[in-house]
């Protein structure tokens, strides 16, 4: 889908009374590849903590039907931007994550700056 403007992304929220909605979370995954990344940053930067979001993330990158979709890259980046000890407790799920060999699918990229994992 194409938005024209942030308001019109935000008008498809992807939480909806307190829940999270996947399919409006893989539009702001893709949209945060193309345009209005700053904004989507900001906003996922509110949800660092929430373990559900989290477990969404992790879910689109093993799902084989995202397979080479946006929405993977953008799982993976917001990944890299979790709390530290959200990711510290999914050890096994972001450890699956970094045995992808596709570096874009990994939520850090080339394995750099994993030593807080074992803290």
């Amino acid at each position: 889908m194409y938005y024209k403007t942030w308001e019109d992304l935000q008008k498809d929220c992807p939480i909806i009374d307190g829940m999270w909605d996947k399919e409006r979370l893989y539009e702001y995954l893709v949209q945060s590849c193309y345009q209005f990344s700053e904004q989507i940053e900001t906003f996922f930067m509110e949800y660092q903590n929430d373990e559900d979001l989290a477990d969404l993330l992790f879910s689109f990158l093993f799902d084989d039907d995202y397979d080479g979709s946006d929405s993977q890259m953008g799982a993976a980046y917001v990944l890299r931007k979790m709390n530290r000890q959200l990711l510290r407790n999914k050890k096994d799920l972001l450890l699956k994550a970094q045995a992808n060999e596709v570096d874009w699918k990994r939520p850090f990229p080339h394995d750099e700056h994993l030593e807080w994992l074992e803290e």
